[in-house]
């Protein structure tokens, strides 16, 4: 009984073994079919309708630079800038550096970017019931704005006007050096309209009905005696060509003017509300000083300041925004 029982074990595994052989081939061959059919399946289908393109899954933009034909770098009230979204931009205290500002604004900053492939614009658009133009006397101070331009990611600490390793190039709008341009520059007699000189040394024979020269008309002999106009420094300059500095900056109380000043803009009062275009060269004129360049499909840190002239704001006495993303088209 037992061989019996051996042998028909001996039987079946020898079928078991005759079907796996005959199994195995067409399971084999089936699934290549299918494995064929797949492929040839997806080729119609890619060559019917083709994959799109990949893209690189990049940060959230805060601010977007639309690209346009033609920025509008000194049109503040250009239809253009309707066109291009909106961001709106908190303002921040400033409690690092003296002087301090403590007080925020209530209402936002509204931001607007755009670019033509040349030139990298803003339109910053911010509340302010008095316009400030002027800085003559001692307690006046002017309105004014930047924008902050950096690598991005950039650490928190460059919201500080950069880092000694990452400079941020700044675009500072001055509301008193738009008025030079406008109306000649703010002297003496801008803010003292009844000043009189009966002596000016070495200018005597300049003194015409009592009034004393103007610093734009000074000869260099007297000049020299003038210390921020005969070394260059742009604040002390009585002729301004625009009313955009362009600046590099390496952290707290290193803003350096850069060589290249092709920075443009234009700021408008009206209704109490600035409005106010800055724009600089998406291409950098003074890269190796640390300028910024800005190329298309990149993204980059920026940041914005307002500076409050009836408030007393002036130097670090300003509302500054976080650090942002800002993406360009």
């Amino acid at each position: 009984m037992a061989s019996d029982k051996k042998s028909r074990r001996a039987v079946v595994a020898r079928m078991a073994g005759a079907a796996d052989r005959l199994f195995l081939p067409v399971l084999a061959g089936a699934s290549l079919f299918i494995a064929l059919s797949a492929s040839f399946y997806r080729q119609i289908q890619e060559t019917i309708s083709p994959p799109k393109p990949t893209q690189t899954q990049g940060p959230r933009p805060d601010v977007t630079a639309r690209l346009v034909d033609k920025v509008p770098v000194k049109d503040p009230d250009s239809p253009i800038w309707d066109n291009v979204p909106l961001s709106r931009i908190s303002l921040a205290d400033q409690s690092i550096i003296r002087p301090l500002k403590l007080s925020v604004p209530k209402e936002t900053l509204n931001v607007r970017a755009a670019h033509d492939g040349e030139f990298i614009g803003f339109l910053l658009e911010w509340r302010d019931d008095i316009a400030n133009t002027s800085a003559i006397k001692v307690p006046e101070f002017r309105d004014a704005c930047a924008v902050m331009l950096t690598s991005y990611p950039a650490p928190p600490e460059a919201r500080f006007m950069g880092t000694q390793t990452i400079p941020a190039t700044i675009l500072h709008w001055k509301a008193d050096w738009q008025v030079d341009i406008e109306e000649g520059f703010q002297d003496l007699e801008k803010a003292f309209p009844n000043v009189s000189a009966d002596m000016y040394p070495l200018l005597k024979e300049s003194i015409t009905g009592g009034k004393p020269p103007k610093t734009i008309d000074l000869p260099d002999f007297a000049r020299i005696r003038l210390p921020g106009t005969w070394v260059g420094n742009p604040i002390s300059q009585p002729k301004k060509e625009k009313p955009v500095e362009k600046i590099i900056a390496k952290g707290p109380a290193t803003v350096t003017t850069l060589p290249t000043q092709d920075a443009v803009g234009w700021g408008r009062w009206r209704n109490g509300v600035w409005r106010v275009v800055l724009a600089k060269k998406m291409k950098a004129s003074d890269q190796t000083a640390g300028e910024i360049n800005i190329e298309r499909g990149n993204t980059y840190s920026v940041a914005f300041t307002v500076w409050f002239g009836d408030q007393g704001d002036r130097g670090a006495r300003k509302n500054p925004s976080m650090l942002h993303t800002l993406y360009v088209e």
